[in-house]
């Protein structure tokens, strides 16, 4: 039977006094403006930057009309294009809390970087550790991907995007980085190619203790002058921590949870006898199930989206 693991990292919960902060760009340090179309008003004001909870975002505008690294926006039109016309939206016509709620937008430019400036850097006011965001695909690179334009190829067999994400510390010495596939066209199986188009959770944790983290981006289209794919994604909920996640390394490898697409569970495995619970993300209890050795949730009657699969103190996200 054909499994499709979606289990992301399994992690241990915090201590209790750990203290997570998570950006919410409703309620942001400085307050952020939107035009008629729901981009932030300052996406063209090289002084502007987007600072909300801990965060300090990297952005500039050195030339009218012209905008990289952060911005916000509410922008839900998505016109299916395969043009620069979307670069501003996003696939989700929203961030996390639903469409029409703020996010962030990003425009890597590969060609201003430098040692001292990333364009997408995220600072952070303390160091704290790294637990996660949630990401989507802009539009502009969606239907790239799609359809193919006049500078990106269309996708197809054994093609990818990925966004990497690098720690640094204090010293601005990288920790470590992680990566997350926006697109996958690698299988010789076109039916488990994924092209990004919800907010999906992209883990951090293993970047540890960090005073920024800044974004990257890969494509299997690249040429002579650099990836022909649009440097875009966008992100939202970047959440980190006052304490380190503390993962016990012999368990974690004893403790597995995947959802089997073909007959709609989640099929969870353990070394020892613990308590399996299924819980939507506004944290209602789906399904509850003592595993001694391994067992099958049935989540067929559930709607699609991201569940957490919590396993005594270890927990899953898993996709429907």
């Amino acid at each position: 039977m054909k499994k499709l693991l979606l289990a992301l990292a399994v992690c241990l919960c915090g201590a209790v006094s750990a203290e997570n902060v998570v950006l919410d760009l409703s309620n942001p340090q400085e307050a952020l403006s939107y035009d008629d179309n729901g981009l932030w008003s300052d996406a063209f004001n090289e002084n502007a930057k987007v600072t909300s909870q801990v965060f300090t975002f990297a952005h500039r505008s050195p030339y009218p009309q012209y905008s990289c690294g952060f911005f916000a926006s509410k922008v839900t039109t998505i016109l299916a294009s395969a043009g620069s016309d979307d670069q501003y939206g996003c696939m989700a016509k929203g961030g996390v809390a639903g469409e029409g709620t703020p996010y962030l937008g990003a425009y890597w430019d590969t060609y201003n970087e430098s040692e001292d400036w990333k364009s997408c850097e995220v600072k952070i006011t303390s160091p704290h550790y790294a637990v996660g965001c949630y990401v989507c695909n802009n539009p502009y690179v969606y239907y790239v991907l799609q359809k193919g334009n006049d500078f990106g190829g269309k996708f197809e067999q054994g093609d990818w995007f990925k966004l990497v994400a690098h720690g640094l510390d204090e010293n601005r010495t990288e920790t470590g980085t992680v990566e997350y596939y926006l697109a996958d066209y690698r299988s010789a199986n076109a039916d488990e190619w994924t092209l990004n188009d919800s907010w999906q959770w992209f883990d951090l944790s293993s970047l540890g203790q960090v005073a920024s983290i800044y974004f990257t981006m890969e494509s299997s289209d690249t040429g002579e002058w650099g990836m022909n794919t649009p440097s875009y994604f966008c992100l939202d909920k970047l959440t980190v921590s006052t304490e380190p996640a503390s993962v016990d390394k012999t368990l974690t490898a004893a403790v597995r949870a995947y959802y089997d697409r073909t007959s709609g569970v989640v099929r969870v495995e353990s070394a020892s006898p613990v308590e399996a619970a299924v819980y939507s993300l506004n944290g209602t209890a789906v399904l509850k199930q003592l595993v001694d050795g391994s067992a099958a949730l049935d989540l067929s009657v559930c709607p699609s989206g991201v569940y957490v699969v919590r396993c005594g103190g270890y927990s899953v996200k898993v996709v429907k």
